[in-house]
């Protein structure tokens, strides 16, 4: 087998490897490091197929590493995340339904097992992708002005629910060596707005991208 081959998988495996370390970060509280390794982790996710398919040497073991990857960095990660957040806003009584913020890594899982049995030549999203989930719950710390935690568990809720749902949302992959266009769109808007505001904007650029993603499909579906 070529050393090339190999290459792929090193790269989803390194996900894998910044999603431990994102979790390690955020069990000693640390926001800034754990959306760090959160971001590379999606770098790596966003990658590895690219070169997999550069170099020919896509693979199902490959496919199945990089769910199983994803569990960790987009599944385990903002699960804790919520239920550290929960276990510190609940009132006392209610602190044990904190473990309820694992259920966002149980959907995160059903997700990507379902990703795994999707036909590879489907374009578009089946619900909203775990990295794109991950990054609005590792945004949760930085957003400036202060929300009712009650607003975010719904938020977070909603989210979870277009997780599994079999809503589409447009794709933000290349297609022949190029963005969709959407993803152009959406990219002239989101970029600008992050270089300025930075990680305080993470999270309303993932709810934008959720709420204009659905209002996109449902008006292209109802063109076709």
């Amino acid at each position: 087998m070529r050393i090339v081959n190999y290459i792929p998988n090193t790269l989803t495996l390194l996900n894998g490897l910044s999603g431990c370390l994102a979790l390690v970060s955020a069990i000693e509280g640390n926001a800034l490091m754990t959306l760090i390794w959160i971001l590379v982790g999606v770098f790596f996710d966003s990658i590895d197929g690219m070169v997999a398919r550069a170099f020919k040497a896509t693979s199902e073991i490959g496919k199945q590493l990089d769910s199983l990857c994803d569990v960790i960095s987009f599944g385990l990660v903002p699960g804790y995340i919520m239920y550290r957040f929960l276990y510190e806003c609940l009132p006392y009584d209610f602190v044990p339904f904190s473990l309820l913020g694992f259920l966002i890594t149980i959907a995160a899982i059903y997700r990507l097992a379902r990703f795994n049995i999707t036909p590879s030549s489907q374009l578009d999203f089946e619900g909203l992708p775990t990295p794109a989930f991950a990054l609005f719950v590792v945004g949760i710390p930085f957003i400036p002005i202060k929300l009712n935690y009650e607003i975010i568990i719904v938020l977070v809720a909603l989210l979870a629910l277009l997780m599994v749902s079999k809503w589409m949302l447009p794709s933000q992959k290349f297609v022949n060596g190029k963005p969709t266009r959407f993803a152009q769109l959406f990219a002239l808007i989101a970029i600008p707005v992050l270089l300025w505001f930075r990680s305080e904007a993470l999270s309303f650029v993932v709810l934008t991208y959720a709420v204009v993603g659905v209002i996109y499909m449902r008006f292209k579906s109802n063109k076709q």
